[in-house]
């Protein structure tokens, strides 16, 4: 039975990525002859909004519901949002009616003791290899803890030991919590050239004829997705050829880094047209089929080249390649 209790964190860790929910609300009633009910606890009310924003989380947490067989506490997890980095899964359990020896089972501590928020946190061992995991025990029947998985396993560390404070603040006996510093870098404000620029004028109708099986009119758009972007897109003609369409975006308050694909993605080279340097990425998100071309305009602001070719990988990047000098000619300037 030893370990029990880390595999149901790993197994709750993967209702996060699957999707998975198992939600319980309601009051319990007691049964005739019997004791009072003990309410299940909602894990998920140990982090208000402002502090999971804060601390780099989603708002809205997974909740699972208490499994006395399994020796499963409630719980809830958090994924971190999309734009903060590293990515990371928090899980945050507490149980006012579990015996923490029997939940344990005999596990030895990682740590000493160390005092947080009111309370004593001591690090024991996962079945994850880099999840990190506290517990402070209440008493003999309530203990609450809170893990983050996040490789490396002194990364975890570090950012559960930011939370732990924050959900002590929540538990009975808990000292306020202190003040946070958000996580990430604030949101550059659109500006520059491109904030007033049209990407459908990036390239002349003579210009579009030099692209193959091209179509003549580009159509402009906004992006649902990255803030601030719009993009201009030049359909395909060749019908089931393997020609992707041709686009050009403008991010006027995002950093080449901060494009989706991109972060932390090295280019597989470097295209320099009269002096601007256009960074290729082939197989653009994991995609074999997409080519991006992307070029700084001012530490916050950029611009992509996207296309692509359908069932020939060396033709990938061509039309991207032909494209960057008639973009780069049309770029507006400062």
């Amino acid at each position: 039975m030893r370990m029990k209790w880390q595999v149901v964190v790993a197994l709750a860790a993967l209702t996060v990525v699957s999707g998975c929910t198992v939600a319980v609300s309601g009051t319990a009633a007691p049964v005739p002859g019997q004791g009072p009910v003990v309410t299940s606890v909602d894990a998920c009310t140990l982090l208000d909004e402002g502090q999971l924003d804060a601390l780099g989380y989603e708002a809205k947490g997974r909740s699972v519901q208490e499994n006395k067989e399994r020796l499963q506490t409630p719980m809830c997890l958090w994924n971190r949002k999309d734009d903060v980095e590293p990515s990371a899964i928090l899980n945050v359990g507490y149980t006012t009616d579990l015996d923490f020896n029997e939940y344990i089972a005999g596990a030895v501590p990682k740590s000493e003791p160390q005092q947080i928020g009111g309370f004593s946190w001591t690090q024991y061992p996962s079945i994850l290899a880099d999840d990190c995991v506290f517990y402070a025990l209440l008493n003999d029947k309530s203990f609450a803890y809170v893990s983050v998985s996040e490789p490396p396993i002194d990364k975890s560390c570090e950012l559960a030991k930011a939370v732990i404070p924050q959900v002590a603040a929540h538990l009975p006996g808990g000292q306020e919590a202190p003040s946070i510093t958000p996580t990430g870098p604030a949101k550059a404000e659109p500006g520059g050239p491109l904030l007033s620029a049209d990407p459908c004028a990036m390239l002349k109708p003579e210009q579009v004829a030099q692209l193959k099986n091209i179509s003549p009119t580009g159509e402009k758009d906004t992006s649902s997705t990255v803030p601030n972007a719009s993009y201009c897109l030049w359909d395909d003609t060749d019908g089931d050829g393997g020609q992707k369409a041709f686009e050009v975006w403008f991010g006027p308050s995002t950093p080449v880094a901060d494009w989706p694909g991109v972060n932390g993605v090295t280019p597989a080279e470097t295209v320099d047209v009269g002096g601007k340097k256009w960074g290729i990425f082939p197989n653009l998100g994991g995609l074999r089929v997409t080519c991006g071309a992307f070029l700084p305009i001012t530490e916050t602001s950029s611009v992509q080249v996207i296309s692509g070719f359908i069932g020939d990988d060396t033709k990938t990047c061509d039309l991207v390649k032909q494209g960057l000098p008639l973009v780069t000619a049309n770029l507006p300037t400062a």
